[in-house]
């Protein structure tokens, strides 16, 4: 197998084994001090000794059992964070236009933060360009803020390779990964192609053919790359149109400039529900609750590719305010508005804070910049 060959399918292969192997905390009964995550329940005596769980949170920090004063779990008996300190403002970057993932992201953590009592307020800046970069290049711009951060994610770590980039992830505070998703190919509901293969045997016949999808080079350009290496044909051969973001992919599909349009698949939903676009193909292992569509797997392509976001603060930020950072994420995390969404929206958590989270981006900016060169996007 060459080289090359290797790196494509080792991306693919991480992505299905981790998205395969995450799902959500259970709180269903108390946990000893030893086995302790926030959130779980602790019993009345521990909270009234303010027993400690050494080591339980994130990056080795310690949970006390306590009872909760803000958010889901308020009134109820709780390992928690004793010193975590709710964020009064943010501005939120996403380098995407309305409607992309970045932006969607940001607005639905942002909720789950003030459900939790852990946001005032927030307002979310859109900079789209460069495939990414632009947007990143503003944030890091305000590093003197502490009330800034940024979603980050595959997206922005090929953006910076294939624009050849010299801005660093690894330049701002990286908190904490948030979240994984699948991909999905649309057309207009009232397009001729009913299945995937005719779409791309189609493609494969008129290589002009335009499919609309993110900035180059980004997740949406490296999934239909792959996919239609499958079919024989070389990425650079596809007549592949970039956007800012999906709400500039939705009107380019529906006003027909684009024979198909490539997203994530929250970026689709209420179109597909409302009957205007109609799914092709979902990248996930399994069909999914939150939209109606057949997968690549069940229509003979065994082709599984999953996507990812998390989000990085100011590189000012203290010691202390970076590891409060990540108690806020992790309370966030743990109440019910963080998990309904995931739910409604079939994200699954990526849980990694702070070191963790810097080793995933650094293995991540090696595949993917390896795929791109593989596939002749960088």
């Amino acid at each position: 197998m060459r080289k090359n060959s290797f790196m494509r399918f080792a991306v693919a292969a991480t992505a299905v084994a981790v998205l395969a192997g995450t799902t959500l905390p259970a709180n269903a009964a108390v946990k000893p001090a030893d086995k302790a995550v926030v959130g779980d329940d602790c019993t009345t005596a521990a909270a009234k000794s303010n027993k400690v769980a050494k080591g339980r949170g994130v990056e080795g920090s310690d949970l006390t059992c306590m009872v909760v004063t803000t958010g889901s779990y308020k009134g109820q008996t709780k390992w928690w964070y004793k010193d975590v300190k709710p964020l009064t403002k943010l501005e939120w970057v996403a380098a995407s236009g309305v409607g992309g993932g970045y932006g969607t992201t940001a607005i639905a953590f942002a909720d789950a933060m003030k459900a939790e009592g852990m946001l005032n307020d927030y307002t979310v800046s859109y900079k789209s360009g460069g495939s990414g970069t632009v947007g990143l290049g503003y944030f890091q711009d305000q590093k003197s803020r502490s009330d800034v951060a940024i979603i980050n994610g595959f997206a922005m770590v090929a953006g910076i390779a294939s624009t050849k980039s010299a801005l660093k992830l690894d330049s701002s505070a990286s908190v904490a990964g948030l979240m994984r998703e699948w991909e999905a190919i649309v057309v207009p509901a009232n397009s001729k192609y009913r299945t995937i293969n005719q779409l791309l045997d189609d493609i494969k016949a008129n290589p002009k053919l335009a499919i609309a999808g993110g900035s180059k080079g980004t997740v949406d350009h490296v999934f239909m790359g792959l996919l239609v290496e499958k079919i024989g044909m070389k990425a650079t051969d596809m007549n592949y149109i970039p956007y800012s973001g999906g709400g500039e992919v939705i009107t380019s599909v529906l006003s027909k400039q684009t024979v198909a349009g490539v997203s994530g698949t929250s970026e689709f939903t209420a179109q597909v529900k409302a009957g205007a676009l109609r799914v092709l193909a979902l990248s996930s292992a399994k069909p999914l609750a939150s939209i109606k569509g057949k997968t690549l797997t069940q229509q003979g392509i065994p082709f599984v590719f999953g996507n990812w976001r998390g989000l990085s603060a100011s590189s000012s930020l203290t010691e202390a305010e970076r590891l409060n950072w990540m108690k806020v994420v992790d309370v966030t995390r743990a109440g019910t508005a963080w998990k309904t969404t995931l739910a409604a929206k079939d994200w699954q958590n990526l849980n990694l804070y702070g070191k963790d989270f810097v080793a995933f981006l650094a293995d991540q900016k090696k595949d993917i910049t390896a795929t791109l060169v593989s596939l002749g996007l960088a």
